[in-house]
């Protein structure tokens, strides 16, 4: 098998790539499926907005708490078997779901079992895969991998609606359990590699010696850190705690508006199927702009790129507490979808850029324990402000405010220097004294 997969026609890291943009696909129903599912619970329970939203909170509790798990467990056994275990995980919590009556059951199934199978077995799983088979293209791969979830969330919002209006929210979760298991434990299981020596193979194929010569690419533009920093070595570091805030303040406030979208697009007026259609128009336009990394970065910083991301964002979310004209919250979703998947795109950049792909896994594993505990808790408290006020307004004001915060600690975040450079550098100053 070998002798032909090593043959420049043969690079198995683009199989690699579409099996893990399936994968990234898959992760993001995760993450938006339950604000498609959350109005129709609430009419047929009649629960508190607040107290329904703790199921999202939970998601991201034990998305964060299995992260260094997963960081440990994705270095050790490879990506392939935390993608098969974590998604088996996801379709029992789907399935849960179709049988569920009680809040402790939505709990259990989507907070705690979808939370775990993103955690273990989505994004960073699929990034360690892209981190490991790609070097020189990386920018390139990873934002055909984030940009692909973004085109298929065009139709996954009206999908979900659909059939959840055609069949009912409890087949609509068991049709995504179906999915899970087709797409996210068989498929994963039978084609991801997980590194390139497992084939003979090198990152970014045989052509990748001899790409790229004669081209020139700003230092700026093409920065990558020549020495891999450990887990110990990256959390000493200014630079990864700056990261870890802005991803921490970052998530807070997303966690407060994306689940809350299509009941606060409902409040202000507009019905269900067209909530659905702007939020595929801003999965669209959010799928562009992450497809647009993999181009502007031979030109610009992935740091820029980032920073200009946000202000995208910033400038959408202004918007959106500025008006409640139908025209003007597909403008906020264009504007939030450009921003966000510039800035996503860029930071999962940054961080294989500034810390290496060796340890990768670890590292985020462990800091992604912190953004998900924190932004974990922006749902529910949302959630509470319309339950006593009538309105998001001033969850998303604050969201607006903490959104700005974030982008100053990520202005601030810049890359390292490993440790053992500084040494070096020391050493020539000191023998040339």
């Amino acid at each position: 098998m070998s002798a032909n997969i090593t043959s420049s026609k043969g690079f198995y890291g683009w199989i690699n790539l579409i099996v893990a943009a399936v994968i990234g696909v898959i992760a993001m129903s995760y993450m938006v499926s339950f604000s498609y599912f959350l109005p129709y619970l609430l009419d047929e329970f009649g629960w508190a907005t607040r107290d329904a939203n703790f199921a999202a909170t939970i998601n991201m509790i034990a998305m964060g708490l299995c992260g260094p798990f997963a960081g440990v467990f994705i270095f050790k056994y490879g990506a392939r078997r935390a993608m098969v275990l974590g998604n088996s995980l996801g379709l029992l919590g789907f399935l849960l779901m179709f049988f569920h009556n009680q809040l402790w059951q939505l709990f259990l199934g989507y907070g705690l079992l979808v939370g775990v199978a993103a955690g273990l077995g989505g994004m960073l799983a699929g990034m360690t895969v892209i981190n490991d088979w790609f070097v020189n293209k990386r920018a390139m791969a990873l934002s055909l991998f984030l940009g692909s979830g973004g085109f298929v969330g065009i139709f996954t919002g009206r999908a979900i609606i659909w059939a959840i209006e055609t069949y009912g929210w409890r087949n609509t979760a068991l049709i995504l359990s179906s999915l899970i298991l087709l797409l996210a434990v068989i498929l994963p299981g039978i084609f991801i590699r997980n590194k390139p020596r497992d084939l003979e193979q090198l990152p970014d194929g045989p052509e990748s010696e001899t790409e790229g010569k004669g081209k020139t690419i700003p230092p700026k533009a093409a920065y990558r850190t020549p020495v891999d920093f450990t887990a110990k070595e990256a959390i000493r570091t200014r630079c990864l705690w700056l990261l870890v805030a802005y991803f921490c303040l970052n998530m807070l406030a997303m966690g407060a508006i994306m689940p809350n979208q299509i009941v606060y697009l409902s409040d202000i007026g507009m019905s269900r199927a067209v909530a659905s259609l702007a939020l595929g128009a801003m999965s669209g336009f959010m799928a562009f702009s992450q497809l647009s990394v993999g181009f502007i970065s031979k030109r610009f910083s992935m740091h820029a790129i980032a920073v200009f991301g946000e202000i995208l964002k910033l400038t959408g979310l202004v918007i959106l507490i500025l008006t409640k004209s139908q025209p003007f919250v597909f403008i906020y979703m264009i504007v939030l979808g450009l921003g966000f998947g510039f800035a996503m795109a860029a930071t999962m950049n940054i961080y294989p850029n500034y810390f290496g792909a060796t340890h990768y896994p670890k590292i985020m594993g462990t800091v992604r324990l912190f953004w998900t505990f924190i932004g974990s808790a922006g749902a529910p408290l949302a959630g509470h402000i319309r339950d006593i006020s009538g309105s998001y307004l001033t969850a998303f004001q604050g969201a607006v405010a903490i959104t700005a915060l974030g982008l100053m600690c990520l202005i601030f975040a810049r890359a390292p220097v490993h440790p053992s450079l500084k040494e070096s550098k020391t050493e020539k100053v000191l023998s040339r004294g």
